[in-house]
Formats: structure tokens, C-alpha cells, sequence
């Protein structure tokens, strides 16, 4: 299933300008930038890679490594990102102010594979694992596929795109942990409901493409299993250089032959064949 980055475009290192930087959910935030050489060649479930500063400063040594963002949507010549704090970095993106300069390297990786024959499709995102997602889900509407959209997220204070999602025509079930909002329980639960429904036969030749957590991830692929239906992964792991040079988002894959090997999110994923992941 996966694609070799080789036919992927070119790699562009960019300092362009912040447009926009705005908290859109709890401890979340949607950056959008200038990029059009990136937002020419980007594809779903890419990502870039970005050197946060402040005025174009570094301001600490742990701020010295780029940061992994998946591509969230293009518009025109300008990409978006959405982004969690979590940390020092992501804390220090959030104070940027539109005009601020921001290092952006991409796009990077490899991208969801969308069949010909696909109907319908199945996007599970569990936070903000949502991000991998919109631009697949956009691709997905834009070719006709019917898409259904489960949403998961700690509260209704943290739901994220859900909007978005709804105005693309995407078919939306929402859970949460506390019952705010939609189901209270796990995502992974709605998908088995929908997989399990009487009507579930009109799911003729489904995919599943996921991001999140990786215990959520783990339950997708089990049903995925169970149900025998086809899925993706957009994996997250921890990046250093990005470039496939460091070895340090590597994760375990199964190949043909039986054995096994560690390939890199960064360049042979994020995108897996769910099937071939060893947790």
C-alpha cells in the first residue's frame, strides 16, 4: 500500500510569514502561513516540518529541533496547521503573532492511498489526530466518496473540526470521554456500533483511514481485523531530523517473508497499512 516518496515533488525550506495564528479549542490552535511552493505539491496525510522561534530567535536549546505538524488544508498558496500545546515548542508557537517568520520545511512523507472503487470511507481521529485527516477528508469529498467522520476527543471543550467536517458533507458521530457531547465512551465503540448495524451491508467496500492515540489505534486496527476491512494509519511518533537520518521515529513493520523491520515515520510512513504494524 505505501507509496515511495521518490515520486512525491520536491522539498522546499521556507521562512514565510505567519498569517494567522488562532486558538480554535481548548489548548488548540490553527496556524495558517504562506507557503506556496509546499501548498503546490502537498498531499493528504503529509506533513512539514517547523523551526519554532520567536521574531526569528531562538529562545531556548530546546527549542533547536524542528517540530513534526501535519498539513491541515490548503487554500491557494497558503497551508494550515493544527496544533496541540504540549510542551515548551508548541506553547512558544501559540504567542505568535500574524507577520512573525516561521521556518517551514515540507512537505514530507508519504500519503494516504484512496482506492477507485472506495465506498464509502470511514475517518476515525481521536484529538488532535484530526489534523492528519481534513485534507483526506476534503480529497475524499471532492471525488464523490461518501465519508463518515468519527470524531473523538476528552470533552466538548477540546472537539475539534467537527464544523469543518459537517460543511463538506461529511456524515459526523462525535464521542467523548466525559459524555459531553455525542457518545460517552470511546470512538472505537461508535465504529463497531456503525460495522455491527442491520444497514451495515450498504458499507460494500469500506476503508478505514485513522489518527491518534496509539491505544486508539490499536483497537481500529483489532476491529479492522475482526471486520476485515482495510485500513490506514497516519502514525505520530517522535521526530528529530525528519529526513529519515536519525532513526528516531522508527516503528516496527511486517513484511512479506514473515520477518520484520523498523521503518521511519518520516519518510516510509506516517502512512501504514494497519495490518503491517507490530505493536
Amino acid at each position: 500500500m505505501q507509496t515511495s516518496t521518490a515520486a512525491f515533488p520536491k522539498k522546499f525550506d521556507l521562512l514565510t510569514p505567519i498569517i494567522s495564528n488562532e486558538q480554535v479549542a481548548q489548548d488548540h490552535y490553527l496556524l495558517r502561513c504562506a507557503c506556496p511552493e509546499i501548498a503546490r505539491g502537498a498531499l493528504p496525510g503529509q506533513f512539514i516540518h517547523v523551526l519554532i522561534s520567536q521574531a526569528g530567535v531562538l529562545q531556548a536549546a530546546s527549542l533547536l529541533l524542528r517540530r513534526p505538524f501535519t498539513i491541515f488544508t490548503v487554500e491557494g498558496e497558503q497551508i494550515s496547521m493544527l496544533y496541540q500545546i504540549i510542551g515548551e515548542g508548541t506553547e512558544v508557537l501559540s504567542h505568535l503573532k500574524p507577520g512573525d517568520p516561521l521556518r517551514v520545511l515540507g512537505p514530507l512523507g508519504n500519503t494516504f492511498h484512496i482506492p477507485l472503487d472506495l465506498h464509502p470511507a470511514i475517518i476515525v481521529g481521536g484529538g488532535a489526530g484530526i489534523a492528519s485527516l481534513m485534507l483526506l477528508a476534503i480529497a475524499l469529498r471532492k471525488s464523490g466518496v461518501r465519508t463518515l467522520g468519527l470524531v473523538a476527543s476528552m470533552n466538548r471543550a477540546r472537539l475539534l473540526s467537527v464544523a469543518e467536517l459537517k460543511r463538506i458533507g461529511v456524515e459526523m458521530h462525535i464521542a467523548t470521554d466525559d459524555g459531553s457531547v455525542g457518545h460517552h465512551g470511546f470512538v472505537t465503540e461508535i465504529l463497531t456500533q456503525i460495522l455491527e448495524q442491520p444497514h451495515a451491508h450498504e458499507l460494500s467496500q469500506p476503508m478505514i483511514y485513522a489518527c491518534g492515540p496509539d491505544g486508539m489505534l490499536r483497537a481500529v486496527t483489532k476491529i479492522a481485523q475482526d471486520y476485515r476491512i482495510p485500513t490506514q494509519l497516519a502514525m505520530e511518533n517522535r521526530m528529530g531530523c525528519a529526513m529519515g537520518v536519525c532513526l528516531g521515529c522508527v516503528c516496527k513493520v511486517r513484511m512479506p517473508d514473515g520477518g520484520f523491520e523498523y521503518q521511519r515515520v518520516c519518510t516510509e510512513g506516517p502512512v501504514f497499512n494497519a495490518a503491517e504494524i507490530v505493536w
